[in-house]
């Protein structure tokens, strides 16, 4: 190849993440878990996605049997209606923007009809009612607050939650996760350990554990959660590890990001994302046979609208 050639060959391959990052500006992406009353799972969830203003905008997707779903919004700049619907369940709606970039997490709770109907409470029963009960009745509130967008409110229902029944996980989860929103670090860590000494396994407050702790450059504490929520739930694991890795990328620490993506990988092999970064550091690399098997991986698995698999397309065509 002459010189000519690779100059003009690294112009255009250039010009294409420039492409691809400038694309990926105005995206977002949204996914999560939807867990009943008793945390278990819950497959069949309807996710309809709505832009206020543009009738013919609609996006659908449906939870699988892990309860996990997906959304990416190609235009994150407006704001957007979620529903959530399956038979049996209370339907939620909530109006949502969420920030340009972001790869955000949002779980959340869908009570069975015949759980709301027994958690309904009249004023003159809630005067009767233990401290449990009552727990529960600030957490019900305080998850409503939280869909309709009142987090202030949904924070503070959580903190009286907690305070009712210091036994309710949940309420302790659901506090770390507003705190780490707001930025405090330190309150969110010891909120999800509180939830964590009541149930080990609460997948929502090892993400807020390993989150909260790297934004304090906790490193050990932050890597023995990341170790927990890989064991407790591999594709958050895998999430969490991808989401490391890509910090290291983006500061050129390519083979502490190679490490990490590896790491991802092998705790959940059908994040497909891994696949593509993976091949993005084996060609920073010059290793174009590992690149190659990697971007061809994800391609494979990547959704329609999923503009990183345009850009591998591309890559792959350079590639010898």
């Amino acid at each position: 190849m002459t010189n000519s050639r690779r100059l003009s060959l690294g112009v255009a391959v250039a010009a294409l993440w420039i492409s691809s990052a400038a694309l990926a500006l105005n995206q977002a992406r949204l996914y999560g878990n939807i867990t009943d009353e008793n945390r278990k799972p819950v497959a069949g969830v309807q996710v309809t996605v709505l832009c206020p203003g543009f009738s013919t905008f609609k996006v659908e997707t449906t939870s699988d049997a892990k309860g996990y779903w997906a959304v990416t919004l190609i235009d994150a700049t407006k704001r957007y209606e979620f529903k959530y619907e399956k038979a049996g369940f209370q339907m939620l709606q909530e109006n949502l923007k969420v920030p340009l970039g972001s790869n955000e997490r949002h779980d959340f709770t869908m009570l069975s009809e015949a759980e709301a109907r027994k958690r309904g409470m009249t004023e003159e029963q809630y005067k009767e009612a233990t401290a449990e009960e009552k727990a529960l009745v600030a957490f019900n509130q305080g998850a409503e607050a939280s869909q309709m967008g009142d987090l202030a409110t949904a924070k503070q229902k959580m903190i009286e939650a907690s305070t009712l029944n210091p036994q309710l996980a949940v309420a302790f989860s659901g506090l770390a996760g507003f705190l780490h929103a707001e930025k405090d670090y330190a309150g969110a860590i010891e909120a999800a350990g509180k939830a964590l000494a009541i149930d080990p396994r609460d997948a929502r407050s090892l993400r807020v554990a390993v989150e909260a702790n790297t934004a304090l450059g906790n490193t050990e504490q932050a890597k023995a959660a990341s170790a927990a929520l890989a064991a407790v739930d591999p594709r958050s694991g895998a999430i969490d590890l991808y989401n490391q890795g890509v910090r290291e990328y983006n500061t050129g620490t390519v083979p502490a990001a190679l490490t990490l993506f590896e790491q991802a990988l092998a705790t959940d092999p059908t994040y497909g994302k891994t696949h593509y970064m993976l091949g993005m550091c084996y060609l920073s690399q010059g290793k174009n046979a590992e690149a190659k098997a990697h971007l061809e991986s994800f391609i494979a698995v990547a959704a329609a609208d999923d503009a990183d698999a345009a850009t591998a397309k591309e890559m792959l065509s350079y590639i010898k």
